[in-house]
């Protein structure tokens, strides 16, 4: 079954509920929402994933380490919960992530809300969803980014990439882990 989105136009005025491929077709003239969560754990280091082969966008390409569409109807919040849980296996509670802002992507005629949620998972802790991840790691913030910067990173988003270097930079220091 395709997944249905809530759409909106430029302003985030909500538009009414689309599926998937008209929202990912080709000038959809409308936006959807995604979460994008990025992981820090307690010793102060990223997480990262790598996407899957099998993935139609971006394959073997470094992404962040938990993201994922908001179903119609469906909270941010529970849809980061949801996320997790699918992508890397953690049980976490709405209550663990952190609003660091939202991003237009015009890419892929998305807003992309982006989450900070700390943990004391390891790899080990983590079950990785095959069909989406390829496998995952810590990295520290001087390895970040020059992943990020690089084709080893899914491309096409620099100014997002920029924006969440700096967030995550500013988040460590101010946590004294740099």
């Amino acid at each position: 079954m395709e997944e249905i989105f809530d759409t909106y136009d430029i302003n985030g005025n909500f538009l009414g509920i689309k599926p998937k491929s008209f929202c990912h077709g080709e000038n959809p003239g409308c936006y959807h929402k995604a979460v994008w969560i990025w992981i820090v754990n307690n010793k102060g280091k990223l997480l990262i994933q790598k996407r899957a082969a099998c993935k139609k966008h971006h394959p073997n390409k470094y992404g962040a380490p938990s993201a994922g569409h908001v179903q119609a109807g469906e909270s941010l919040l529970h849809a980061c919960v949801r996320e997790t849980k699918e992508e890397l296996g953690l049980d976490t509670k709405e209550e663990d992530y952190i609003f660091w802002g939202e991003m237009i992507i015009e890419e892929c005629n998305e807003f992309a809300e982006t989450y900070l949620l700390k943990t004391t998972a390891e790899i080990e802790d983590m079950t990785l969803q095959e069909e989406e991840v390829a496998f995952v790691k810590y990295l520290s913030i001087n390895e970040f980014e020059k992943i990020i910067h690089s084709d080893e990173f899914c491309v096409g988003f620099e100014k997002y990439n920029n924006w969440i270097c700096k967030k995550l930079k500013a988040y460590l220091e101010e946590n004294n882990f740099i």
